[in-house]
């Protein structure tokens, strides 16, 4: 097996620019991982509920909310998807980001989706999730799904199977709307689209 170091030489590179602190550095090339590892597992696995929540939870390293939303913990929510939301609750259990706590809320129909931080919507029901951003659009809320075109659709992330590994694409636009600000390390190995949901309107 061909080692994983090449697939994500780039962020380690990265990692010398001592502008860069040594959480951000291990945080990206932790989402560098994932997409080698995806690489080397059957495509039914790929798509398995760890390695998605292993993507969430990178993810929200590489997020930053307004100053009235981090007062509270980090709250990370799942709809329509439950094996997700198992396994990120385990993920996650005593986690800290940013020195904040990290908390998994279990989305119901008495639960805002504004009380989260990120919200990911399980692929199977895409138009019900597109319609859900109507709702909270403008909220500091970093929307995710694996549903088809989610990003171009209005989300912030869609993830996505491209030649057996698990990618991701984002819509900047889409994340200024609420005010949550991605770092650029994260864009550096994101697809980048435009929102074409508005473009059509």
């Amino acid at each position: 097996m061909a080692p994983v170091l090449p697939v994500y030489w780039r962020e380690v590179a990265i990692c010398t620019d001592v502008r860069f602190t040594l959480r951000t550095c291990r945080a990206l090339v932790a989402v560098a991982a994932l997409i080698a590892a995806s690489d080397t597992l059957p495509a039914q696995a790929v798509t398995q509920p760890a390695l998605k929540a292993a993507f969430l939870y990178n993810f929200a390293k590489f997020a930053e909310w307004p100053a009235d939303a981090t007062v509270t913990a980090l709250a990370l929510c799942v709809v329509d998807d439950s094996p997700v939301d198992e396994a990120l609750e385990q993920l996650v259990k005593g986690g800290v980001v940013n020195g904040r706590p990290v908390t998994v809320l279990h989305h119901g129909p008495d639960r805002a989706l504004r009380a989260c931080h990120l919200v990911y919507f399980g692929g199977s029901n895409t138009d019900r999730a597109v319609a859900t951003l109507d709702e909270i659009r403008g909220a500091a809320v970093l929307t995710v799904s694996d549903g088809e075109a989610f990003a171009q659709r209005g989300g912030v992330i869609g993830l996505f199977l491209e030649d057996g590994k698990m990618r991701f694409a984002i819509n900047a636009e889409a994340a200024q709307r609420g005010g949550v600000r991605l770092s650029s390390r994260l864009l550096t190995l994101a697809k980048l689209v435009k929102d074409t949901r508005n473009a059509q309107r």
